[in-house]
């Protein structure tokens, strides 16, 4: 045997030529040379660098005992070095690496945190001229990945994509293939989190290079075919659709299983993925052609000798595919296999397991399919058992729990039996803000809220089959406008906390996100078809990836959770705080509807209703007429034609425009109009020459819908005059986006003295078509606000009008507005050198709402700017409520694209109408608004598209 130097520059060859064949001898000879080696020499550096690397190795491999010993051996090569000896960042590197590795396998929180702590002493040790850089920062990559993946900060995915791309500049040809596979599975990661395109695209192409230069019995070949699988699956959910990335997921994820049949702990894994696949595959092309190898798959993968801890969690995924082959091949037996299945998941995991809500889910659903086809009570029974426990766990997935929480109610809807959906309804809506909890990037908000479009309205139909309307109010209030709550920071936010008592709030923000951890990945859409929520909770777990973990560490998430719990309970205890995150009660939302009626028009696939709120009792108001999908085709044919006039339509567009919005007029009136009108004169009274006040707040497709313009315009003028057969021959109306946003706006105080107001005034834009009416408009403005300050040309700029919006009281806009109906967020202001969103808005005016008493009014002579999206109508995404929420009282925009000509008319009228006693006072807005319509009404009562746009949202 060779000695000295000799024995060590023996060691590292064996290490690369086991990492080329998977030879897993030449590792026990390393590491025997290397242990002999150190029985001269104790503190030698780099032998006890080498042999903890071939005991990771080994760790990964066959022999999890190994990772204790390579962390114990890297953490001696750090205890024998100090800062400023040359090998101070590659130790620290070393026990970073290692450690990551043995967290992989054990998800064990204080690992990561150990892996952390010496990465981030390596990187800042190591210069960039060292010629041992590169030997570090792929040491550290995975660390940062791995912190990703655990806490969802965007940072450190950043940083690993950065790092990664370091290495694969070095010119160190040795380097190229480990660079290839850390950059593509850091870019996986990331368009995860973030949906870029480009990643996903550069991480395939580094895959298959990679691949292409790699040998064939190299150790490391499954593990990036692993991240080809999952990059392929990705794109093939999130960007195109295109069915080559699925088969070509599948192909590769079959010659992985074939090809290498001894990868040890990987391979349980891989099987279960390959399974996984192979049901999504046939879910996609709606055959049952690959269900059986599927299933034999993750037989395997429980069966396998190194599934450990995992077999429960194969289980699942095994119950999940026999479910999905006995619906398809409607086989009572398999559906009853699956049953067992899940019942020996169940037993598998503790009752303090994350993982024992998704066996309940899978569990549940068996049941429940079991009992269609048998009709066993018991079987329903015990079904509802395992989602109501499932929703109630309080370390299980979010997703998870939602998922049961909405079967749940489905099974009870469909029994028709009114307390059991509305208690799961209520279980689900409650679940809401943890789905979209405010530590999770926006766009990962946006998609899981629209995953679950509807759920609140659905609550709010069976609180009311149940005869509880004030329930149902509740309902709505909580489970509409999460998005508002988190990002404005409104009444479940921490800041309020954060101010009287920081330290708490830190760390119930941290606690929240660890109880979120992994769960920062996009929520996968799928489409609608037999098996696809089965489907669902698969490919989500397939998307892990080949090394993602069945378990976490259960004791430390049961003891993370019951902190959360135990924060909260500190916050309730503190003074003004005894309702923190709790929803709002029906007795605190009533007094916001003082002075007239909200009016909740609420749609579902189960049953439509208006809810009217006054200040003395609640009513619920059957709408028969009104179906939900009607509502929906409605809608979706309304911002059709809107689209098509604002892309430049011509008189043909126009027309349709005008058809359109006509059969709405009449539609709404029929299905909605007319029986709240008359609910209205029985519970405010009804007198002839008097009008109602009312505050329209609908929900789920009826929010894009001119409710406020129901009517039957084109009878006899003098007919509909006299029979009042519109609402706005009988209400003053206004819109809030909830009874919340109505009683902030109520008790917030109005500036005191004469306004301070500012307008903007762009009527030429680059790209756009020019509003020749803009200077009128302003004219008419300023002749009605005495000093008020005009924003017009190079002056009207993104900060000038933050900063004029932070000064002023009052603010009007005259320019271009534009929405995005797939992202409401982007929505914005065109200003001279750029947008002004709507995250824009509500991000930079929130603080100032809260210290400076708000603002009183926001006129939005501007496209679009009342107009949500269509993939969240409940949220009430848009300008007009980012300004509210931000503070101001009363706030003035248009439903859709108006003629300049009628907008410059109607904000003259407007603001003359403001006046009152030779002031200006904006309590007088939604009246004053309401005047000035009715003038255009008159002149053009056939022609809705001229006159209907515009709303008011305020007291």
């Amino acid at each position: 045997m060779p000695s000295g130097e000799e024995a060590i520059e023996a060691v590292d060859p064996l290490i690369v030529a086991y990492n080329d064949s998977g030879d897993e001898s030449l590792l026990v000879r390393a590491e025997s040379m290397a242990r002999n080696l150190l029985v001269a020499d104790p503190s030698r550096v780099d032998v006890l660098v080498a042999l903890s690397t071939v005991l990771v190795l080994r760790g990964r491999t066959s022999d999890p005992a190994c990772l204790d010993a390579a962390v114990a051996t890297a953490e001696k090569a750090t205890a024998v070095t100090t800062p400023g000896d040359p090998w101070w960042p590659y130790v620290n590197a070393q026990l970073a690496f290692v450690a990551g590795v043995r967290f992989e396998h054990r998800r064990e929180v204080s690992d990561l945190s150990v892996a952390r702590r010496h990465a981030d002493v390596a990187v800042a040790a190591v210069g960039e001229g060292d010629p041992g850089r590169t030997d570090v920062l792929i040491r550290c990559v995975n660390v940062y990945r791995l912190g990703f993946e655990r806490f969802g900060r965007l940072a450190d995915i950043d940083t690993a994509v950065g790092l990664s791309r370091e290495i694969q500049r070095s010119a160190d040809p040795d380097h190229a293939l480990t660079a290839r596979q850390l950059l593509a599975h850091c870019l996986v990661m990331r368009f995860i989190r973030t949906g870029g395109p480009s990643d996903i695209d550069e991480a395939i192409e580094h895959c298959r290079r990679g691949l292409a230069t790699m040998p064939d019995r190299h150790v490391d070949r499954a593990a990036l075919n692993g991240v080809l699988v999952i990059a392929l699956l990705q794109r093939w959910v999130s960007v195109d659709g295109d069915d080559a990335d699925l088969h070509e997921a599948v192909q590769v994820s079959r010659r992985v299983v074939a090809d290498l049949p001894n990868i040890g702990m990987v391979r349980a894994q891989l099987l279960a993925t390959h399974g996984i696949l192979l049901v999504v595959h046939s879910l996609s092309s709606n055959s049952s052609l690959h269900l059986d190898e599927a299933i034999r798959s993750a037989r395997e993968a429980v069966d396998s000798p190194t599934a450990g801890t995992q077999r429960a969690g194969h289980l699942i995924s095994l119950a999940h595919s026999l479910l999905i082959r006995a619906r398809m091949s409607s086989d009572p037996a398999g559906v009853s296999d699956a049953v067992t299945t899940g019942m020996a998941a169940l037993t598998g995991f503790s009752p303090g397991h994350p993982d024992r809500a998704r066996a309940l889910n899978v569990l549940g659903t068996a049941l429940r399919v079991r009992y269609l086809i048998g009709h066993d009570p018991a079987d329903l029974d015990a079904a509802v058992g395992m989602w109501r426990s499932s929703s109630a766990s309080r370390v299980g997935a979010i997703q998870i729990r939602m998922t049961a929480a909405r079967s749940w109610a489905q099974a009870a809807a469909e029994a028709d039996d009114a307390e059991l959906a509305l208690e799961a309804y209520g279980r689900a809506v409650g679940l809401l803000p943890l789905l979209a909890w405010r530590g999770l990037d926006r766009a990962v908000q946006e998609n899981r809220l629209a995953a679950v479009t509807g759920l609140a309205g659905d609550a709010a139909a069976w609180a009311v089959a149940a005869g509880r309307p004030e329930r149902a109010v509740e309902l709505l209030e909580q489970g509409r406008q999460v998005l508002w709550s988190q990002a404005l920071q409104t009444r479940s936010d921490l800041s309020e906390l954060a101010a009287v008592a920081p330290a708490l709030a830190d760390e119930l923000d941290r606690a929240r996100r660890e109880l979120d951890g992994a769960e920062a990945s996009q929520l996968v859409e799928l489409p609608a078809g037999p098996g696809w929520d089965v489907g669902r909770d698969l490919l989500t777990s397939a998307l892990g990836g080949p090394y993602r973990a069945e378990t976490e560490d259960a004791g430390h998430r049961r003891r993370l959770a019951e902190r959360w719990e135990d924060l909260v309970a500190e916050a309730r205890r503190q003074p003004g705080f005894e309702n923190f995150l709790h929803p709002p009660s029906f007795a605190t939302l009533q007094p916001a509807t003082a002075g007239g009626a909200a009016v909740l028009v609420n749609t579902s696939r189960w049953r439509s209703d208006a809810i009217v709120v006054t200040a003395d009792e609640v009513r619920a108001v059957p709408l028969p007429w009104l179906s939900h999908d009607m509502a929906q085709q409605r809608a979706a044919a309304f911002l059709e034609v809107q689209r098509a006039v604002e892309e430049g339509g011509g008189p043909a567009e126009r027309v349709a425009l005008h058809q359109t919005l006509v059969s709405l007029q009449r539609w709404l009136w029929d299905t909605v109009g007319e029986s709240v009108c008359a609910a209205l004169d029985d519970v405010l009274g009804g007198v002839p020459d008097r009008r109602h006040r009312v505050w329209w707040c609908p929900t789920g497709p009826l929010t894009m819908l001119p409710l406020h313009a129901a009517g039957r315009f084109g009878a006899r003028e003098s007919l509909a005059a006299k029979r009042r057969i519109s609402i706005a021959a009988r209400c003053v109306s206004s819109y809030t986006p909830s009874l919340s946003a109505l009683l902030r706006a109520r008790a917030t105080p109005a500036p005191s003295g004469p306004p301070r107001a500012f307008a903007v005034g762009l009527g030429t834009l680059p790209g756009e078509v020019p509003l020749p009416a803009v200077s009128d408009e302003l004219r008419a403005v300023s002749s009605h606000v005495p000093g008020l300050r005009v924003l017009s040309g190079r002056s009207a700029t993104v900060a000038g009008v933050l900063t004029a919006l932070e000064r002023h009281s009052w603010a009007h806009f005259a320019c271009h507005g534009t929405q995005d109906f797939k992202r409401p967020s982007a929505a914005a202001l065109r200003l001279v050198d750029g947008r002004l969103s709507v995250l824009d808005l509500a991000g930079r005016l929130a603080a100032r709402s809260r210290s400076a008493g708000g603002a009183d009014l926001a006129y939005l002579s501007a496209c679009r700017t009342a107009a949500g999206g269509r993939d969240l109508p409940d949220e009430a995404i848009h300008l007009t409520a980012a300004l509210q929420m931000a503070g101001f009282r009363h706030v003035i925009g248009s439903q859709w694209a108006v003629s300049d000509r009628v907008a410059a008319q109607v904000a003259d009228d407007v603001y003359a109408g403001l006046k009152a006693g030779g002031r200006l006072d904006a309590d007088n807005a939604a009246l004053a608004l309401d005047k000035a319509i009715d003038r255009v009404r008159r002149e053009h009562p056939d022609r809705p598209e001229l006159w209907a746009a515009l709303v008011h949202t305020g007291p």
